[in-house]
Formats: structure tokens, C-alpha cells, sequence
């Protein structure tokens, strides 16, 4: 989800908003995790990796950057970010070698 605070919040209130704005961002969300799951589940290692996290089965969602006003320092969050970002890499030179 987008950085949002509570004038934004209270805005989006007042306009009428603020259900369309949860309702698209849980949807892009949920698109989000659907595609880190796709491209990680393609690689068996990952997956071993996802399990040495206590993280299989596990539904794409990173934690955010950000919670309760604090950076979220998560060893989790971090190794999962790595293992995304390692299928990523691997997607992209998938792509490039074709």
C-alpha cells in the first residue's frame, strides 16, 4: 500500500473515497503476492529456502519497510526480499537468454 497518512485518510473520507481506495489497494496487493509466489515457487531451492524460514506454504506478502511508525529490521523480511529478488533475477535472465 501506497504511504498514506491521516489528513489523506481523512480526505478520502470525506470525498466518498476511502472504500474505493482499500478495495483497489488490497487488490493490487493481492496481485503483488500472486506474483512473488508465481515467479519463487518456479525454483526449488528457493522454496527450501522459504521452508528454512518457517515461510512454506507461504503467500508472496513481504512485510512492509515501515511498522507502528518503526523500520521494520525483520530478519524474515529481509531474507524474503532476497529470495524475490533473487527469482526476479533469474526470471529477467530467463527472458534475456530466449
Amino acid at each position: 500500500m501506497t504511504d498514506i497518512d491521516t489528513r489523506d485518510i481523512t480526505a478520502l473520507r470525506q470525498q466518498g473515497d476511502l472504500g474505493n481506495y482499500l478495495r483497489q489497494a488490497r487488490e493490487q496487493e493481492a496481485k503483488t503476492n500472486a506474483e512473488h509466489k508465481r515467479l519463487v515457487y518456479r525454483h526449488p531451492n528457493l522454496i527450501d529456502r522459504l521452508r528454512v524460514l518457517g515461510q512454506d506454504p507461504w503467500n508472496g506478502r513481504i512485510p512492509p519497510a515501515e511498522w507502528g511508525g518503526a523500520i521494520n529490521t525483520s530478519p524474515i523480511r529481509a531474507a524474503l526480499i532476497e529470495i524475490v529478488t533473487e527469482a526476479e533475477q533469474r526470471t529477467t535472465t530467463a527472458r534475456s537468454a530466449a
